[in-house]
């Protein structure tokens, strides 16, 4: 099995609830945020799902796609779907040599590292916030929640 085949199932096991916790979120608590200093839900999981993305294109050496436009109208449900597809497309794409290269995140993260670890550093970076939005969907009032990984 291939390293691509091993890590999609698993960074699905956890982008399926981040899925999910997004549907909960009502349009009209978009705005929500537990404490003032907090990001709001929308910004939460924008920030969640558009990280991973441009985490996967640095990975693949590929400049992320612009995939909704700032400001325009958009259910966290589905744009959170689409950055899921289009981080799938990209991920599906790598052979087990492109997990070994050296990507260069100097202007990001003061290093380089192998693409591999990039793509861990993206899904340990959406599990801590995918817990954040575990406790603004139950502070919404949600009590029926996933587990915290599917399969």
């Amino acid at each position: 099995m291939s390293k691509s085949e091993n890590f999609i199932p698993y960074f699905l096991s956890h982008r399926n609830v981040t899925i999910a916790l997004a549907e909960k979120v009502e349009k009209a608590n978009y705005d929500f945020k537990p404490t003032e200093t907090s990001m709001s839900a929308e910004k939460l999981v924008l920030h969640m799902v558009t990280s991973f993305y441009q985490f996967t294109a640095a990975a693949t050496k590929q400049q992320p796609k612009q995939l909704h436009e700032e400001g325009s109208p958009f259910e966290l449900g589905e744009v959170t779907k689409l950055y899921t597809d289009e981080t799938l497309v990209l991920l599906k794409n790598m052979v087990d040599e492109d997990f070994k290269e050296i990507i260069d995140l100097t202007a990001f993260l003061g290093t380089k590292l192998p693409a591999e670890q990039v793509l861990r550093i993206a899904l340990d970076h959406e599990i801590n916030h995918k817990g954040n939005l575990f406790v603004y969907v139950r502070m919404m009032g949600h009590t029926d929640l996933p587990m915290f990984v599917q399969k």
